[in-house]
This record gives C-alpha cells, sequence and structure tokens, in this order.
C-alpha cells in the first residue's frame, strides 16, 4: 500500500517529536517491521529535520539492538532531489531560502538534499513520506506543505497521504493534523 513502511514513518516523527512518541520504542517497532537498513536510512534520513542529536542516540539504541549491523559509507549520487521535490517552484523556494539568510540556501540544497537526501539509495517520494511525518511531528506546517506537495510530485497518493496521516493520528497534534487533512485535500484537487 504505502512505499515506506508507516513504522519507519512513526520513528522519523518520533525522533522529531520525543515527547509526543518514545524515539526508542519507535526504533524496536521498526525493526520488527522493517529491513534493518530500512531503519538506518530513516534515521539518516530524520537529520535534515529533527538534527544530529536524535540520529546520534537512535544509532547508539540500533547498536544496542542490532550490534552486527555494519555501516557502509554511502554512494555519491548526481540526482537532484531538491528539483524533484520543488519541480517548477525551485526558483522560487531558492529565493525566499536566500531573502531569510544568505547561507540558508546553500546549506539546505548542499546538505539537506545533495548530501542526505541525494545519497539516498530510496527514491525521492519515499523520502517525502518522511519528511511528512517529521514536519507534522513538529506542527511546522509551512514546510510540510511543501513536502505534501513534494510527495504529490514525486508519485504518492492522496490515498496513500492520508492512510499515513491516519496512522499518525494518534501522536499527532489535533490542529496539526486537521491542518494536514486539509492541505490534503486542497492539494488532491489541484486548487
Amino acid at each position: 500500500m504505502t512505499r515506506v513502511h508507516f513504522d519507519c514513518c512513526r520513528l522519523t516523527f518520533a525522533l522529531a517529536a520525543p515527547e509526543r512518541l518514545s524515539p526508542r520504542e519507535s526504533l524496536k517497532r521498526a525493526l520488527a517491521t522493517s529491513p534493518t537498513d530500512s531503519v538506518i536510512e530513516t534515521i539518516l534520513q530524520s537529520i535534515p529535520y529533527s538534527g544530529f542529536p536524535g540520529a546520534v542516540e537512535a544509532f547508539g539504541w540500533l547498536r544496542s539492538e542490532v550490534p552486527e549491523e555494519a555501516s557502509e559509507s554511502r554512494p555519491s549520487n548526481d540526482r537532484d532531489v531538491f528539483q524533484e521535490v520543488y519541480g517548477g517552484a525551485t526558483d522560487k523556494v531558492l529565493g525566499e531560502l536566500s531573502r531569510r539568510h544568505m547561507d540558508l540556501e546553500m546549506w539546505i540544497r548542499e546538505f539537506a538534499y545533495r548530501s542526505v537526501m541525494g545519497t539516498s539509495p530510496w527514491q525521492t517520494v519515499d523520502l517525502e513520506f518522511l519528511a511528512v511525518s517529521s514536519l507534522l511531528a513538529q506542527a511546522r506546517m509551512t514546510p510540510f506543505h511543501s513536502h505534501l506537495r513534494g510527495a504529490l510530485r514525486c508519485g504518492a497518493t492522496a490515498e496513500e497521504l492520508s492512510s499515513l496521516l491516519d496512522d499518525l493520528q494518534d501522536v499527532a497534534q489535533p490542529q496539526a493534523l486537521a491542518t494536514a487533512r486539509d492541505l490534503l485535500v486542497t492539494e488532491s484537487r489541484g486548487d
């Protein structure tokens, strides 16, 4: 039904909002239902949204759960994930980031989109499921909206995204969840 197992989406949600959902319990649940390499990728992909501290902690827990799992360096990748996510709005988004702070555009594009997402073996749509989950956890609805559009642009269906929101309804802030549902309806209609 969905491309990324929802337990991985719950893990990235927990890393973004540990006060709403236990990251350690979410990690155990993800390991029980997803391949270890998918859990590792989920933790790595959480870094641009939730930061290094949660990832460092999660990798410590992972090593206690799966000590023999070897880490491999990530390959170089030439794909332009930023362009895939933002499409025709790329220049507008880059301009807005630069307007907010002159280094912000470079840091986000080079680190988040090139170093982290651009080296992922996953399709961009899979990365967008994680982004939507993390941003919903933080109730950051402006970037949530951008990544919701990105998920749809990259091939997610409204039904898949609605199912994801249903899966997160027990832990999401009610107002953020209501806004997310409204945005999904609007974007699904093409308004």
